[in-house]
Formats: structure tokens, sequence, C-alpha cells
């Protein structure tokens, strides 16, 4: 079952004297604003909404059987808690996340209330942001049915944009990967603006690199060292470029293979993680599958606190869909779970594999286990013999 919520805008987006109103979809009630007033540092609030853009219609990578059939881009989630604003983001891959932070000084006003909404960047949008100079004013308005951006010029369209159930299954996972992060370096942006900017782009930055400390900045390994970071794939920690010369400091944080990259600016910040290889996403990682829904929150790698969202679609129910829970599901129900006083062996597929139990954690025969372990969570037999059914 695919599960995806298609957002429908109630009117076109349209420019007006009152500035660019762009169609939004969600939202608690009609018309609610959450947040109405001036951007404090509009180049850096509107270089972050580019790059929360530019992430979610880019795809990094491209499965070989998947190449006639591209997931949709979908268009970033913006949240309001009372204090600030985020626009948050996934590629089309989801392997790569960005969010943009619009902190309270880089607000004239407090937001008014707390939601969520989808906002709908289209083209226009886009030009009129990246047309804004640095002493333009930008007047922001999120609500139900708008997002109102006043710039010089610009001109929208309406649009119908999904929201993926791999971007609500991503958003959850990434609320227990970011948890497990710990933090690594920190460096000044310009050296890591420096570092990027002297390396060649394309697919031959598709491995995984290590980015360490050094005595000049950062630099690149092919091994760990202390303070470093793996980055699978240099080219898609380049979202972060146009921001740093904004940014003051870039810290980072690390967690086996994958990274988080948070890039402190007056007013604002940029959280971009990237996942543990090109071709692996975050909705696949299976955290959930240890823990559980943790229903719409997520996890702020500056300050190590949790926040909430309103998703439209509920994470109960996307956590419930997870592939390799309902192959478990079906295990059980065909009767291949067979107990024993040692271990279990679950028949799947024709083959029959053992589950053992070891103070490490359950231990698998099958090939998932082999190549992952317990890294991306059990897998579907292990998964099998937890359930209450199979015991």
């Amino acid at each position: 079952m695919t599960v995806e919520q298609l957002y429908r805008y109630r009117h076109p987006s349209i420019l007006d004297t009152d500035g660019l109103r762009l169609a939004t979809s969600g939202g608690p009630a009609d018309h609610p604003y959450f947040f109405d007033g001036l951007i404090e540092r509009p180049p850096i609030v509107a270089a972050g909404l580019l790059a929360v853009a530019r992430v979610a219609r880019t795809r990094f990578y491209t499965p070989p059987s998947m190449v006639a059939a591209i997931l949709r881009a979908a268009d970033p989630i913006v949240t309001s808690d009372g204090a600030k604003l985020r626009f948050e983001s996934f590629s089309a891959d989801c392997g790569v996340y960005a969010r943009l932070d619009v902190l309270p000084d880089g607000l004239d006003t407090a937001p008014h209330a707390r939601g969520t909404t989808n906002v709908d960047f289209n083209g226009p949008m886009r030009d009129a942001l990246a047309g804004l100079s640095g002493h333009d004013p930008m007047h922001l308005a999120v609500g139900d049915d708008e997002v109102r951006v006043r710039t010089l010029d610009a001109e929208a369209v309406e649009r119908r944009v999904p929201l993926p159930g791999r971007w609500v299954r991503s958003l959850a996972e990434l609320n227990v990967i970011a948890r497990a992060m710990q933090p690594a370096a920190t460096y000044p942006a310009a050296h890591l603006r420096r570092l990027l900017q002297t390396q060649p782009r394309g697919p031959r930055n598709a491995g995984v690199l290590h980015v360490t400390p050094g005595p000049g900045g950062p630099r690149l390994a092919t091994r760990p060292a202390a303070g470093s970071v793996a980055v699978a794939g240099l080219d898609r920690l380049r979202v972060v470029e146009p921001l740093l010369r904004h940014a003051t400091t870039v810290r980072t944080f690390g967690l086996n293979t994958g990274s988080a990259w948070l890039l402190e600016m007056p007013t604002a910040r940029l959280t971009v993680l990237l996942s543990p290889a090109v071709s692996r996403g975050f909705s696949g990682e299976g955290g959930l599958l240890e823990t559980g829904p943790d229903h719409d929150a997520g996890y702020d790698l500056a300050d190590g606190s949790t926040f909430d969202r309103e998703l439209p679609l509920d994470a109960r129910a996307v956590y419930a869909d997870q592939p390799r829970l309902r192959d478990a599901r079906a295990l059980v129900e065909a009767g291949a779970v067979k107990p024993g006083p040692a271990h279990t062996i679950v028949e799947s597929g024709g083959t029959a594999y053992t589950v053992r139990r070891t103070p490490d954690g359950e231990r698998c025969t099958c090939a998932w286990f082999a190549t992952h372990g317990l890294g991306r969570g059990p897998c579907k037999h292990i998964l099998a013999t937890r359930l209450p059914r199979a015991r």
C-alpha cells in the first residue's frame, strides 16, 4: 500500500499590492496566520529558503529500476512553534534532509500561533527570492491558505503536490537518527567553503570520504580520525554552499557513515543531514522498528531538544505500513515462525533462517543481517519472532 497525501490548493498563487501570496495547503483553521511580519535579515532567509527548495527538487540517486519512474517533487513543510519558523524538505530520493530555522531575532514580531503547512515553492517564488538584493525588505506571512512573501517583483502559479509517505517515514526516522548523533568538530564557515571550492564535482565523489579537522581547517581523508565525520557523496554536501557566505561557524555531527551539518548564521540556522550512502534514503533506516513511532516530533541538534509538527498523515499509519513490518506479519500469519528452546526458525522464500538471541541482540542467518546487522533496524525474520502471535 502506498501512503501519500495529495494537497489541493484552494486558490492560485497571485501577485498583488500586498506582495506575493503563495498557495499552501493544511493548517488547523480557515486563514490562520501563524506569522505575519518582516524578516530582519532578508538575504539570509531568502538564500536559506532557496536551499531548502532546491533540496526538495533534487534527486541525488536514481536506482536502475526507477529510471522511468522518478518520484514527484514535494514542497517544503513549514512549522511555527510560537517562537520560530522552520522550513523542512527532503531530496526526491530521501537521502538528503534540509531545515532552515528562522530564529526569534530574525522575525520582527513573534508568531501568532503554532501550526504546520505545506508551501507551494513554485518557479516564480524561487525567482523572487533569487532576485532579492541586500537592501530589499522582505515581508513574510505564513498561514493556512497562503504564504505571503513581499519582494520587489514576482509572479506565481497554482500547483498540486503530494506529501509522500516516504517523507513522513523519513521525518520519523530522523528523530531517532539525530538523537543518536554525536558532536564532532566545529569549523569557521569560510574554511568549509574553501574546501568545497577546491574539490572537483561529479560521479567520482559518490564514495564515502571523511571530513577531518586539520591545522589549516577541514581536509578530506579516506579513513576516519578524531573529530571527523563521514560524507557519502561529497556533491550532496554542496547544498550548504550558497549559505556559507552568510554563516559564521559550521558544527558537525556523526553517526556511523551518516553526518549532520549545522550552519550558524545571524538570525537563522541551516541543518543538513546526509544519509550513510548515496543510494540509501532515510525512510528505510529501520529506527522506528526498534523504537516505534514518535508521532510528528522532530529533533534539533543545535540545542538537543525535540519540536512538534502537525503532519497531514498519521505517523502511526505510516509506521504500520513499513515494508519489513508488513513482511514480518505475513510470515507470522503463514505459520512460518517455529520457536525452539535455543533458537527460532523462520521459513521464508523456500529457505529456513535461524534467529538466535545473544547478549548483543538477535542475530539472523539471512543476507540482510549479514550486510547490515542491526544498523538499519531488524530484518523481517527477527521482527517476525518479536510479534505477539509468533510467541
